[in-house]
């Protein structure tokens, strides 16, 4: 059972995670530089580093000199942004990273990384030009059961 003070701070957690899948869902990209990035608790960094890697001699053949050129700065800046974390941490590790176009038009780059609050069992990684959030919505789904015991007292 939580204490009031866990569940507070779950309930921060929760609404933190909802926040960002707002803001997440709403961005959109050029092309296919938007990289969604999960790492379940049990997988190695060792072996996606190595993923990205090539990936990102695959992405060296992308025509689009633009297109290219973003979502290889995106691979660079998730395989930077692993080297700061040894070991998947114990809940998985989610990253999402890539240039956005903002409202008025400009280009940002957004890069993402956390731990979620309880472990996220997917892996996934895609380039598109938006952020793939399905699995952190899975992650607010509750996870309480409850059930009804109906009794009556008479006997047949």
């Amino acid at each position: 059972m939580l204490s009031a003070e866990d569940s507070a701070d779950r309930n921060v957690e929760i609404w933190k995670i909802k926040k960002l899948i707002k803001s997440l869902e709403l961005a959109r990209g050029n092309g296919t530089s938007m990289i969604s990035l999960i790492i379940p608790p049990r997988d190695q960094i060792n072996r996606v580093a190595k993923m990205l890697a090539d990936e990102y001699g695959t992405a060296s053949n992308i025509k689009s000199r633009v297109n290219r050129l973003s979502v290889l700065g995106a691979i660079t800046s998730v395989q930077g942004r692993l080297k700061l974390y040894p070991k998947v941490p114990p809940n998985g590790l989610v990253i999402y990273c890539g240039t956005i176009v903002t409202d008025e038009g400009k280009e940002k780059k957004v890069n993402i990384d956390f731990e979620p609050f309880k472990p996220i069992n997917t892996s996934l990684y895609l380039c598109d030009n938006k952020f793939h959030t399905e699995a952190l919505q899975a992650l607010l789904a509750d996870d309480n059961r409850f059930g009804f015991i109906v009794m009556d007292g008479e006997r047949p």
